[in-house]
């Protein structure tokens, strides 16, 4: 019987499951949290998502702890009832991937980090409004919006991102219906532009409207990372993201190994043997 139970925890060891590695990243995690948040709590937010999808269980490690470690390094909340980061299964060349993806609420967070930026907000344009946009010499740029009313039932027909600054003034964006359905990935059903369309068209426009701002140095890397998948897991400090549509790039997101000890806990192990 001890000779059964020693090999089945060798081979549990052998192959550590989702929650093993996740569980593993605690001290990396801690770390890029920098006490911002509660660790052990972003770490249960991430195994709850993780047992409601059976693709995420199943998914290559490297790109679930590399979308895991991005939440913590950005310090979002991770959770598909917040609308800050989602951990989004999906397929890419026949095997199961995580498709780390901010949302809506994150991009803002990310936004306000700017010392620039007072307030960041975004609505839908929807068919009904009064909506009119342009620019004179009195106004500069400008809009006006009348809306019907606030059903939230009636198409959208474009969005309005708006950034009010502290040193004052208003910088704003309007992309219409198109121009958002051009910018959503090919992949889209198996995200959630599936299940939280007006929240990711939100998003969207936040995203154009970043590149007016001064960017904080999270919303920077945010905007390079998004929708990005893991590529490859290179030691210790780095991890290799490919945008689905676009070139491989390098973004740093990973402090160590998977199942790597921290130093005390290695002195422990060394005591206990």
């Amino acid at each position: 019987m001890s000779k059964d139970l020693s090999t089945a925890a060798a081979a549990a060891k052998s192959q550590p499951t989702m929650k093993d590695l996740v569980e593993a990243q605690l001290p990396a995690i801690e770390r890029q949290l920098g006490g911002a948040m509660n660790s052990d709590a972003f770490v249960r937010a991430v195994l709850s998502e993780i047992g409601k999808s059976p693709d995420l269980m199943n998914a290559d490690p490297k790109t679930l702890l590399g979308g895991v470690m991005l939440a913590a390094q950005l310090r979002l909340e991770i959770g598909s009832g917040l609308g800050e980061f989602y951990l989004t299964p999906r397929k890419d060349r026949g095997r199961q991937i995580c498709l780390p993806i901010i949302g809506y609420q994150g991009m803002i967070k990310l936004a306000l980090r700017s010392e620039y930026v007072l307030n960041v907000q975004a609505f839908l344009v929807r068919e009904g409004d009064d909506f009119t946009y342009g620019g004179n010499s009195e106004r500069g740029m400008f809009y006006d919006w009348t809306p019907k009313d606030f059903e939230e039932s009636r198409p959208w027909i474009g969005v309005v991102a708006t950034a009010k600054m502290r040193g004052g003034g208003t910088t704003w964006v309007y992309l219409t219906r198109t121009q958002v359905i051009d910018r959503r990935p090919s992949y889209w059903a198996s995200t959630p532009w599936k299940t939280n369309e007006d929240e990711m068209v939100k998003k969207t426009a936040v995203r154009a409207l970043a590149k007016f701002l001064p960017k904080s140095t999270d919303l920077g890397r945010a905007l390079e990372a998004d929708e990005a998948k893991v590529q490859h897991l290179k030691g210790v400090d780095e991890v290799q993201v490919t945008r689905l549509d676009d070139d491989a790039e390098t973004f740093v997101v990973q402090e160590q190994d998977p199942m790597s000890r921290t130093p005390e806990e290695q002195a422990e192990d060394e005591a206990n043997r």
